[in-house]
């Protein structure tokens, strides 16, 4: 039986989208239902998958609101080098405001949540828990935990579902800031997916120390009409000014025009790593729905 992990505990936006993941593999016609694996960090989870303990695991990569998640960058790119991308999931992300009772806004002292989360409702807070101290934990589901057990008025910001896991009364629904709040999840495995029509490719480089470096490596895919989706930079964790870059865009790193571009690329890099070609969001549902 495969075996696909998530960020626990139970109620997590993870287990959200691991349960839309399901949905979708049941729809593409598996023959066994896999099993949902709670863990307890995505180091965790990364290192489930390069050892072989579970099959796939699945990672906040980015969000609408608020951008890339920074340490699952880091994780990619500094500890976990077997990982590979093989699928995609936008998971549209809708926060409660949480408690034991039932409380006026004013009355909340404290607000807790993952750090996402808090700054993904930051207009929210700002408006009506002016009174409240923001406290940071590991997870939505976490923060809801911890506000079952505290007797006074402290209130988490979360999904229904981890209202129901606490058995927390819902004291305002909707609070993130943004109505089109959603984040892009990926599905890791030691392997990427087939080339298929509306594939997209993930990979990680670093440039040469010269003027326009950046800008040769960009004309490249450009002169051959290849669309960038995503561009993003993250310190070495070396000297300082030493970046690397993320790039996602369109295509699968089997396509002919892709493997040209990549191979003029290696005239302006230090160093890359592909992260896995695999289809996007859009093309998956599409595939799910035909």
């Amino acid at each position: 039986m495969k075996r696909i992990g998530y960020l626990g505990p139970p109620g997590t936006f993870s287990e959200l989208a691991a349960r839309f993941y399901l949905e979708r593999l049941k729809k593409n016609g598996i023959c066994e239902e896999p099993a949902i694996v709670c863990l307890s960090s995505f180091a965790d989870i990364l290192s489930a998958v390069e050892t072989g303990e579970i099959e796939e695991g699945l990672l906040p990569f980015e969000n609408s609101t608020e951008g890339s998640i920074n340490i699952i960058l880091d994780l990619l790119a500094q500890q976990f080098k077997k990982a590979k991308i093989k699928e995609e999931a936008v998971i549209p992300v809708v926060h409660q405001l949480l408690a034991r009772k039932s409380y006026g806004p004013g009355e909340i002292e404290v607000v807790v949540s993952h750090p996402q989360a808090l700054a993904q409702c930051r207009g929210f807070i700002e408006q009506y828990l002016y009174r409240a101290q923001k406290k940071e934990v590991v997870s939505t589901a976490e923060a809801a935990r911890l506000v079952s057990l505290h007797q006074g008025p402290w209130a988490a910001i979360g999904a229904s579902l981890v209202a129901e896991t606490y058995n927390l009364v819902v004291l305002a629904e909707n609070v993130n800031d943004y109505p089109e709040n959603a984040t892009r999840f990926i599905v890791i495995s030691l392997k990427d997916s087939e080339p298929a029509p509306g594939c997209k490719t993930s990979l990680i480089l670093s440039v040469n120390d010269r003027p326009g470096a950046l800008c040769d490596i960009l004309k490249e895919f450009a002169q051959r009409y290849i669309n960038l989706t995503h561009i993003e930079s993250r310190p070495t964790k070396g000297r300082l000014g030493d970046y690397l870059f993320f790039i996602d865009f369109e295509g699968h790193r089997e396509d002919v025009h892709v493997r040209d571009a990549l191979s003029h690329i290696k005239d302006y890099i230090v160093s890359m790593r592909i992260l896995g070609s695999y289809p996007a969001h859009a093309a998956a549902k599409k595939r799910e729905n035909s």
